[in-house]
């Protein structure tokens, strides 16, 4: 088997024994998301999307009331568009019996209230993995069928897509004009945000998952081949890169001078954002998909485990201060002031808050029954 084709197909497996399972009667086949804003965490939760008080967990809204499976859902991404508007995923499926079709659908929600805004939603031949991201107008996401689409944010209407020769799992970064969209093709691709043109691609030598970094004029951006790339963001020139033990899966962290960046073997990195040299390793238990999270005084560096379990290393040297562990595997975190949120899937408690210095929990969503 050729190296493209078995790392597509490790891959795939990989993504399927990650998440087999199930979590209240819904069987998930990616990870769900959340976002912060304005003291609301807004969470895709597979049988509903959900407005949670991020001091208390308590609930605001949820779409639908009640959950609907027959008719929406599972929810997996929420994307922020402005003070008014929320777009999340679900992965839905038509037809009967002997002509059942699955595929990903986009619908955008007002923040006060989690009311439905387009006249339709946006579907799509597969699933969308990550969520997308908005500038001037125009909302870009990837999908699963291969293609970038650039939708118009005032309906939902279809702007331009792009196709890729591979599925696209991860979120783009939006900078002015120009969207940056990584594929499992081996390519990032720099689109004109209105019109969808390329403009210059890089090619590594294996797939890309999450989404670039951006530093001044520096895209940073991890690989299936092991390796970190700096690449300069004006043309996707190559600056450096540095080789790590496996795959690197999520998005960098900085502080401006370092940079952070796990791979899935759980090997912890601080590097150089200028030269790439490494400053130190350190290593937690479990694989890591996710990139890590660095606090906002820059001391804490949090990496989550495919385990359940979330770690808090001091940045000066990687050494793991705190580890909190939990039942389900960490789809996705957030850092807000002195506070982590994650979400959890195939366990009870759903939603977690948790304190960045020592890990102590603070609230789960639903809360544990006495």
């Amino acid at each position: 088997m050729n190296r493209p084709l078995f790392l597509s197909t490790a891959l795939a497996l990989t993504l399927v024994l990650l998440l087999a399972g199930c979590s209240g009667g819904v069987h998930p086949t990616t990870w769900t998301t959340l976002m912060l804003h304005n003291g609301t965490l807004y969470v895709a939760d597979l049988e509903q999307v959900r407005a949670l008080d991020a001091e208390t967990g308590q609930q605001d809204w949820a779409f639908p009331d009640p959950p609907d499976l027959s008719r929406y859902g599972p929810f997996y991404t929420v994307a922020l568009l402005n003070d008014e508007l929320l777009l999340v995923t679900s992965y839905e499926s038509s037809g009967g019996l002997f002509s059942a079709r699955s595929r990903g659908v986009l619908r955008a929600l007002a923040l006060n209230g989690g009311r439905l805004v387009w006249p339709q939603p946006f579907i799509a031949g597969g699933e969308f993995v990550a969520p997308g991201a908005a500038g001037a107008g125009i909302f870009v996401i990837g999908n699963s069928d291969g293609n970038i689409y650039g939708l118009r944010i005032a309906d939902g209407t279809l702007a331009w897509q792009y196709p890729t020769r591979g599925r696209v799992w991860a979120t783009p970064l939006v900078i002015s004009d120009t969207v940056y969209v990584a594929s499992l093709d081996h390519h990032l691709y720099a689109l004109d945000l209105q019109t969808g043109a390329r403009r210059w691609q890089f090619r590594a030598g294996g797939a890309m998952a999450d989404r670039p970094l951006p530093l001044d004029d520096t895209l940073y951006i991890g690989s299936f081949d092991r390796n970190l790339y700096a690449l300069r963001r004006a043309d996707g020139a190559e600056i450096w890169r540095f080789t790590g033990a496996n795959w690197f899966w999520g998005t960098p962290a900085s502080d401006g001078n370092r940079l952070y960046a796990a791979d899935v073997d759980g090997n912890v990195y601080a590097l150089d954002a200028a030269t790439g040299q490494e400053i130190w390793r350190s290593q937690v238990a479990g694989t890591v998909r996710l990139g890590p999270a660095l606090s906002p005084d820059g001391k804490r560096l949090l990496v989550a485990s495919e385990n359940g379990t979330l770690f808090g290393l001091d940045t000066a040297d990687g050494f793991v201060l705190w580890q909190q562990a939990g039942q389900g595997q960490i789809g996705s975190m957030v850092i807000g002031g002195e506070k982590v949120y994650v979400t959890r899937i195939n366990a009870p408690q759903r939603v977690q808050s948790f304190y960045v210095e020592n890990g102590r929990p603070i609230w789960s969503y639903p809360p544990p029954q006495r």
